[in-house]
């Protein structure tokens, strides 16, 4: 879900303060990653109740990793890295235990890699950044992953998440339903299994023309 024009009541002085410092304190999308893929879950659930997502959250990244590399980036994403300006940046909101996250972030990943230096892509921890995270929510919720767009200068150029549009759908319907509500989770990621990372794609291709809609 592609949100542009962020709220003109965050922008303020405030707000710019937050995101440069979120900014500073983020890590880069790799390390992000290989810190997922290091990270250890708490054993204790009363302590960190979402750590038991960790492992297959390592797995699901260790195979669109290699996917993505033997596939490459579809070509609409790949012309839209292609036409953003130098400086372009993406400061990513995620948790190792978020299964969205995982799904998502191994695109984040290959974009860097594949826009000759254009790009830079940092993620910064959402429960250690609320103040941050509270600049973006999704109707009213801290919903992760959440990607926000930005210029050189770290201003604000558009916002997307926490999933694919479809993906949102179809979480809402199954949840809607009571008798089926409890699935929803393995049906979501059912739908990214078979979607292979496509949506994801051409959503973040949309979003990165307003990079290049605003250096132009």
């Amino acid at each position: 879900m592609v949100l542009l024009n962020p709220m003109e009541s965050k922008h303020s002085l405030a707000a710019a303060r937050l995101i440069r410092r979120g900014w500073a304190e983020a890590v880069s999308i790799h390390a992000h990653l290989d810190g997922l893929l290091d990270a250890e879950a708490n054993p204790n659930e009363m302590e960190a109740p979402h750590d038991k997502y960790i492992p297959i959250n390592q797995q699901r990244v260790k195979r669109i990793r290699k996917t993505l590399v033997k596939n490459g980036l579809r070509g609409d994403l790949m012309e839209a890295l292609g036409r953003i300006p130098k400086g372009t940046k993406m400061l990513v909101l995620n948790e190792f235990w978020c299964g969205d996250g995982a799904q998502i972030l191994p695109v984040h990943e290959a974009m860097v890699e594949r826009a000759n230096t254009k790009l830079e892509v940092r993620v910064l921890m959402r429960d250690a950044h609320l103040q941050v995270m509270d600049l973006f929510l999704t109707h009213g919720d801290r919903s992760i992953p959440m990607t926000v767009l930005l210029d050189a200068e770290l201003h604000i150029l558009g916002t997307w998440g926490p999933r694919p549009a479809e993906a949102m759908s179809l979480a809402r319907r199954i949840k809607a339903d009571s008798s089926i509500a409890h699935t929803y989770n393995a049906e979501v990621h059912k739908w990214y299994a078979q979607n292979k990372q496509q949506n994801i794609q051409a959503e973040l291709a949309v979003l990165l023309e307003h990079a290049y809609k605003s250096g132009s």
